[in-house]
């Protein structure tokens, strides 16, 4: 039986702090477990950066970074986390989105 793929989830930030503890807290509750998180920020002033390093420590988190300057592009962070990703699949979580915890589940 082939083992279950990984799936890297990309959670980019910026000024979301008003969602992102509601879409961390989701993602790392997914009912399909073989999955790493890539936490990007894009120099936020909203006070998500010290919500992101509560998160940061977490055995499912890979990478946490926290850009200097902000990019002003979206794609870029994008990107970054593309290239970070070790996963099968890319699972591109929008910061201030939702979704149920059987998502991952329902897709693989």
């Amino acid at each position: 039986m082939e083992k279950s793929p990984l799936v890297s989830i990309i959670i980019t930030n910026y000024n979301h702090s008003q969602y992102l503890t509601k879409r961390l807290k989701i993602v790392f509750k997914q009912t399909y477990v073989n999955f790493e998180v890539i936490l990007l920020d894009d120099c936020s002033t909203d006070g998500s950066m010290e919500l992101l390093m509560k998160y940061a420590k977490h055995p499912k988190v890979s990478n946490c970074i926290f850009n200097e300057r902000n990019s002003g592009n979206t794609f870029a962070q994008w990107n970054r986390g593309i290239s970070l990703a070790k996963g099968k699949y890319i699972w591109i979580a929008e910061s201030d989105d939702y979704c149920e915890k059987d998502f991952l589940e329902k897709l693989i």
